[in-house]
């Protein structure tokens, strides 16, 4: 599968202190990347929604297209 434009310019190149600080950081201030709490949102929808996928995707409010692709990228 083809990566659009947006997803192949990623993001920039940290230096691994850079991210050992922001780790440290985030825990301290008990704050959770926006990909982090996508992932929870999602798991949470999908616990509620016993599985059920065009469920879990109408209580994100998302499309269930969006779901499917979202839960393929996670299995690479």
């Amino acid at each position: 599968m083809r990566k659009s434009n947006r997803q192949r310019k990623g993001k920039k190149k940290v230096s691994s202190e850079t991210n050992d600080f922001l780790d440290t950081l985030r825990k301290k201030l008990g704050v959770r990347t926006l990909l982090e709490v996508k992932h929870l949102e999602i798991r949470k929808a999908l616990a509620a929604a016993k599985g059920d996928n065009q469920l879990a995707a109408a209580l994100l409010g998302i499309g269930k297209t969006s779901l499917y692709r979202f839960l393929a990228n996670q299995a690479d």
